[in-house]
């Protein structure tokens, strides 16, 4: 009892020798003290989870943006947003009179300590990366709020693939407070609703322009920033379409080769071989249900659906030159060889390397038996008749290589023609 009534003298001249010295020679020094003496004055009865109002006039509240960083999650269709918010907004009852109070004319406070507006993305992805950092408050003497706190969002964005890589996307994040609040849209008209000043650039995406709008709905209002984002193309225009400018001329590069080359159709599956593993990277890059298929990617499955085509021509024509044929060519298809078409197909200077004796006759080629009259050189009739035999046996097989030829020939027409537009259409 002794020991608690000498501990209870002790703190209460401990106390008033603490407020002689805070009041001493009648002058106040800016200190602590002055500081917990206004924080004390400023929150006392003070409910932080009450909604701050003003002669019952609800909070106005000014929201800003200043953007860090943003990308795109293609594959989940989200945005990700790394941003500062500035939050302003207004309590009168905050207020005091600079000179009561050392003209202190602002003063830190904890998040935990006032209240604050619930800022919300309505158009959250759910992703629980999204963070609000928990900064300190700027409150100032007129009773005005300041909250600067870091923001990363992931947001829903519809993405459009069609121009992929060459691609721009629209993406929204939509930011209010479904409390009794309402977002002052006058500050919308300012330019710093929306900044770049701290803006790290990303290695794919540029923000090529930026919007801000407001929108009040029935029982809540936001603020709408809209990002127009478009793709750096330059390492896909080296990994992409270089890759397809060498499988159009490997493509047509194989109807020139001799259509008794089994090499084409050897060829051909190398080629088939590469798009095909540009397809399966397509498929881990891209979204698989995405709502428009990028025209790159149209472009590579009409190459495969193409070049499966020229394999199959490649092994018709292989068959045409090397199968051992007993018949001469149909007269129309001889017609047709040695009219106009041979011009344009390149068919005048076609020669057959193992048959020597061979002359020009309006812009075709045929072959010239000779009879050989040295009796030293052909010993008796049968000689004679095998030999023109075989001659004429050569003479079928190179009309039906000539013919080979003029399909490929052909093929190589049509299929340039065909890339041609698949390029236009498809902008590779």
């Amino acid at each position: 009892m002794y020991r608690s009534l000498v501990l209870g003298i002790c703190l209460f001249l401990l106390q008033s020798v603490n407020s002689q010295e805070v009041i001493a020679n009648g002058t106040k020094s800016w200190n602590i003290t002055t500081l917990d003496r206004l924080h004390l004055q400023l929150f006392i009865n003070y409910d932080k989870n009450a909604h701050p109002t003003y002669h019952g006039i609800p909070t106005n509240i000014t929201l800003g943006m200043s953007v860090n960083y943003i990308d795109i999650d293609e594959i989940n269709g989200k945005m990700i947003l790394h941003s500062w918010l500035r939050i302003k907004w207004m309590d009168e009852n905050r207020s005091w009179n600079l000179g009561d109070y050392d003209n202190i004319t602002q003063i830190h406070l904890k998040p935990k300590e006032v209240w604050k507006p619930d800022i919300t993305l309505f158009n959250s992805a759910g992703d629980k990366s999204d963070y609000l950092g928990d900064t300190q408050i700027l409150l100032a003497d007129d009773g005005s709020f300041l909250w600067v706190p870091p923001a990363v969002y992931t947001a829903y964005c519809s993405l459009n693939f069609r121009n992929w890589p060459y691609d721009t996307q629209v993406c929204k994040v939509k930011v209010g407070s479904l409390a009794l609040t309402y977002i002052d849209a006058r500050y919308l008209e300012l330019k710093e609703s929306l900044d770049y000043n701290e803006l790290v650039q990303s290695t794919e995406w540029e923000i090529v322009d930026a919007d801000t709008a407001y929108r009040k709905q029935d029982y809540y209002n936001y603020i709408e920033f809209t990002f127009n984002l478009k793709r750096r193309s330059s390492m896909y225009t080296a990994v992409i379409f270089t890759p397809a400018t060498c499988i159009i001329l490997l493509a047509l590069s194989s109807f020139w080769l001799p259509p008794q080359m089994g090499e084409k159709i050897l060829l051909n599956g190398v080629v088939i071989v590469l798009i095909s593993a540009f397809l399966m990277y397509f498929a881990q890059l891209l979204p698989i249900l995405a709502d428009n298929t990028p025209l790159v990617v149209l472009f590579y499955s009409c190459s495969l659906l193409l070049l499966s085509i020229s394999t199959i021509i490649a092994v018709c024509v292989l068959y045409l030159s090397t199968a051992k044929h007993k018949r001469h060519l149909p007269a129309f298809i001889k017609n047709i060889l040695n009219g106009p078409l041979s011009k344009v197909l390149l068919l005048e200077n076609f020669t057959l390397e193992a048959e020597p004796h061979v002359t020009m006759n309006n812009g075709t080629k045929e072959l010239v038996e000779h009879q050989y009259e040295n009796p030293d050189s052909v010993s008796d009739g049968a000689a004679m008749h095998a030999s023109t035999s075989a001659a004429s046996n050569r003479f079928i097989q190179f009309e039906w290589i000539l013919l080979a030829t003029a399909v490929d020939r052909i093929a190589f027409l049509c299929y340039s023609l065909t890339f041609i537009i698949l390029s236009i259409l498809y902008a590779v």
